[in-house]
């Protein structure tokens, strides 16, 4: 919204509501935007632990290949009892990624399958046509089609 010559931005807090794993929190929400706004995203800030900061960076952040420079992570402090587990358990997480940066594949994409288990069908990527094939990518290397943010 303009008023005068100075921009009025308003901020709205919106969710996404079908991400199973940290990947697709990352990609639906970028979908979710495109859905609300009509446009991708500029600047992505994710807002998690700082002990998934490496995972979102240089992980999911590329499997969507986003500009590094155009994506934030700021990061809090866990609440945990056990701050080793919780370390091993995320190490343990971005090798599995590392592997299989898409989760479609073993291990992760059974976690994934498992914390759906009334198989909802997932509305994406009805409101994503330009990234659709993200969507239906599965492979270990990176996906090289077309993508508006690169």
């Amino acid at each position: 919204m303009r008023v005068g010559n100075q921009e009025k931005v308003r901020w709205k807090a919106l969710t996404e509501e079908y991400a199973r794993d940290s990947f697709e929190n990352l990609l639906f929400s970028v979908c979710r935007f495109r859905e609300l706004t009509g446009s991708y995203p500029q600047n992505i800030t994710v807002v998690g632990y700082d002990f998934k900061k490496e995972r979102f960076v240089n992980l999911h952040r590329s499997a969507i290949r986003f500009p590094e420079t155009r994506f934030l992570y700021s990061g809090t402090p866990a609440a945990t009892t056990s701050k080793e587990a919780a370390l091993k358990g995320e190490a343990l997480v971005r090798t599995q990624f590392q592997h299989d940066p898409y989760a479609c594949l073993g291990s992760l994409h059974r976690k994934k399958i498992g914390r759906d288990p009334f198989h909802r069908s997932i509305p994406y990527p009805n409101g994503c046509p330009e990234i659709e094939g993200l969507f239906t990518y599965c492979g270990a290397s990176l996906y090289t089609g077309s993508l508006p943010w690169v």
